[in-house]
């Protein structure tokens, strides 16, 4: 086990990026810095260690190989990119050969997570902001559908989005119990994107699903 963040963040800066990150699956990895961050914070607040850790949209593998070097039984990554699969799993022997993630190809909308009790799962993830039209509230899919298996889930939106997350979860009966903001560097990935490296403000909160 990695135990402090410092040190988690170190061995997550290994990890590999998209080969060819699909825009219209708005893909891209989530920073060392912010994952190491989150993870760190679930571990303080009991959300990590002994639970089920769930990695919705686990793209390349930065959350859930993060959540797996505190808690190398209990990780589960979901994604529908086989070829961001193949990328994660090669991150798993580069970053670790003790640790252990499941990893499950699958639509958000469709995963064939066994039943257990929802106290015993946590949720964490980076999901689309739902920019591109072809993926339109693609969070609340996400949102949804964390909250239908977590007891608690840790979640990165975009900076303007707070309004939506507060609506969506009182909906659904769930509480935020901690917020805050982030900003994170983006590198150019995509042909028509103008700047080299771009600064996005971000906002990770943690909800209690009832």
């Amino acid at each position: 086990m990695v135990n402090k963040k410092k040190e988690l963040e170190i061995s997550l800066s290994k990890i590999s990026d998209f080969e060819n990150p699909n825009v219209k699956f708005e893909q891209y990895m989530t920073s060392a810095e912010v994952a190491s961050t989150m993870i760190h914070m679930a571990d303080m607040n009991g959300d990590i260690e002994g639970k089920i850790i769930v990695d919705l949209g686990a793209g390349t593998g930065m959350l859930a190989i993060g959540s797996a070097l505190r808690n190398p039984r209990g990780v589960i990554g979901i994604e529908k990119d086989k070829s961001a699969l193949l990328i994660a799993k090669r991150n798993v022997s580069t970053i670790s050969q003790e640790i252990m993630v499941e990893w499950v190809l699958a639509d958000v909308e469709h995963v064939p997570i066994k039943t257990v009790d929802k106290v015993d799962v946590t949720g964490i993830m980076n999901p689309p902001f739902g920019a591109q039209k072809s993926y339109k509230h693609a969070d609340r899919n996400f949102l949804e559908k964390i909250s239908e298996i977590a007891s608690v889930s840790y979640s990165i939106h975009n900076g303007d989005s707070i309004g939506f997350i507060e609506g969506f979860v009182e909906e659904r009966g769930g509480v935020i119990s901690h917020s805050y903001s982030v900003v994170m560097e983006l590198k150019k990935s995509q042909k028509f994107h103008t700047k080299t490296r771009k600064e996005i403000e971000m906002e990770v909160h943690r909800i209690r699903w009832e």
